[in-house]
């Protein structure tokens, strides 16, 4: 097999644009491939993964790494979710439908994925406020993550991804891994614990309904808590007080929180990283007074 020069493919390969995947099937492979330096020699300690349809490598990591396929991961939540009631359409927009039950995305030309799976299973706090689980699954091919599961929320009226939990349901590595199927396995029990935890999201939602936030606080609250300027501003102009530059008045943190995820869910399209940096961020900064702690500690 053909050695790969470190310097000309990972260097040109580091950084990537997100792209969608339709289907698990559509997934690329890849494989571990030796590496060598711009002298033709073989990097010793380390290897590199490689995409089989492109040739790109798209990590470098460490001779001990084990490669765990993203379509192999793919393919287990969308067994999962075949395996489960779905739900019921979402409202559809000019562009398509607004939330899809599925949606698998690569970046990094595919050393990363995240998987989204629409849970059919309905949960309500009152007629206004109903919700469908999710769970989001990540793989990584440079070590940097390991396969794990995390859980969001979708508000039906509005089809908003909500935050549902700081922690992640499941964490581990290849080694663990005794096959496709203890893969599976171990992906099924974590959605049946996010299923029996999100009782405790809808009471995290519920508390942010009995609290206010002054309505001057909602730009530098959301901007303390890392959401770039530019995007503030944009949710800032749905306030309904928003009159120009002039803020004043009260709105209940619910609502608050509903205005910046409408806009993060439907009009910022960020890799996943970024996506869920600023879900945690619009979480502490607006679902409950007190920020980060409380809304660890709700979840935790």
């Amino acid at each position: 097999m053909r050695m790969v020069s470190v310097l000309e493919e990972y260097a040109r390969t580091n950084e990537g644009r997100t792209t969608l995947v339709e289907t698990p099937e559509a997934v690329p492979l890849f494989r571990v491939v030796p590496l060598q330096d711009t002298t033709g020699g073989r990097v010793d300690n380390y290897q590199g993964v490689q995409r089989e349809d492109t040739g790109e490598v798209v990590s470098v990591v460490s001779s001990r790494y084990a490669l765990l396929q993203h379509r192999a991961v793919a393919e287990a939540v969308h067994a999962i979710g075949a395996s489960l009631e779905a739900p019921s359409p979402a409202p559809d927009t000019p562009h398509g439908p607004r939330f899809p039950r599925e949606q698998i995305r690569l970046y990094a030309h595919g050393r990363r994925m995240e998987m989204k799976l629409v849970i059919g299973k309905q949960y309500g706090l009152d007629g206004a406020n109903e919700f469908y689980p999710g769970i989001r699954v990540l793989n990584s091919l440079d070590g940097a993550w390991a396969l794990r599961m995390e859980a969001f929320a979708v508000r039906i009226a509005c089809t908003n991804q909500l935050y549902a939990g700081s922690r992640s349901y499941m964490a581990f590595r290849e080694p663990h891994l005794s096959s496709s199927e203890d893969m599976l396995g171990q992906l099924q029990k974590a959605t049946y614990e996010v299923l029996e935890h999100f009782d405790e999201a809808l009471d995290l939602y519920a508390r942010s309904m009995d609290q206010t936030l002054d309505i001057p606080e909602f730009v530098p609250t959301l901007l303390e808590e890392g959401i770039p300027r530019l995007h503030v501003e944009r949710m800032a102009e749905r306030l309904p007080e928003h009159f120009g530059s002039t803020l004043w008045g009260e709105i209940p943190r619910w609502d608050a929180y509903q205005i910046a995820t409408d806009y993060l869910t439907h009009e910022v399209h960020v890799n996943p990283d970024r996506e869920r940096q600023f879900e945690r961020a619009a979480a502490r900064a607006l679902l409950l007074d007190g920020g980060a702690i409380l809304v660890e500690n709700a979840l935790a």
